[in-house]
């Protein structure tokens, strides 16, 4: 069972790439009020510096313990060890936290990210420290297939900013119907962040 003691904060360095910027945010102690705050426990921001990225004013991701939290089906997921399928990558942080949890089992994540910005921010620094067991690809999640033959024991799906968006559901469906032929499980970033809201983060 994950705990906070699992949660892990970006180290991918801070930049900029056409509109794509990394940067570190910080949150105040006055944000943090566990007594009043009536959020479900993973979404209320504990104090401290974050990494954040953001396209123009749009933030996508952000190493608060929230996006972690909301992820960890795919980090349970991942125990199923080979490779895994990440579309997004965002920060890079569920393939960090899998390959830090599962190393003796996985042998190889492929992420598939539509912006090359995204790519020239993220990619040094995951190849860096993870060499070639992660794969990254500049591909479309809705249009990429894989070389013949190639199956993933998990299909990660995190590439909206926003779980709500009223194009999310239609897009999830197609997702899952896209890899349902290469991926033996699927899990879906919007998924897992609504249910924590309806049964209190926990």
């Amino acid at each position: 069972m994950e705990t906070l003691a699992d949660y892990i904060r970006s180290e991918v360095p801070t930049g900029r790439s056409g509109e794509w910027v990394i940067e570190r945010v910080t949150v105040p102690d006055r944000a943090y009020e566990p007594a009043t705050d009536r959020r479900p426990d993973c979404f209320k921001f504990r104090p401290g510096t974050y990494t954040c990225l953001r396209r123009g004013p749009e933030q996508f991701m952000t190493d608060l313990y929230d996006e972690w939290w909301t992820q960890r089906d795919a980090l349970r997921e991942a125990a199923r060890g080979g490779e895994i399928l990440i579309t997004g990558l965002g920060l890079g942080l569920i393939a960090e936290a899998v390959l830090r949890r599962w190393s003796a089992r996985v042998s190889r994540i492929t992420i598939l990210e539509l912006s090359a910005d995204v790519i020239r921010l993220v990619a040094p620094y995951l190849a860096a420290r993870y060499g070639e067991r992660i794969e990254i690809l500049a591909a479309d999640a809705f249009s990429w297939v894989p070389p013949a033959g190639r199956r993933f024991t998990v299909g990660w799906h995190d590439i909206w900013p926003n779980p709500h968006a009223a194009e999310v559901d239609e897009e999830m469906a197609r997702l899952r119907a896209r890899h349902a032929d290469w991926c033996d499980w699927q899990g879906f970033w919007p998924e897992a962040y609504r249910q924590e809201e309806g049964n209190g983060g926990r």
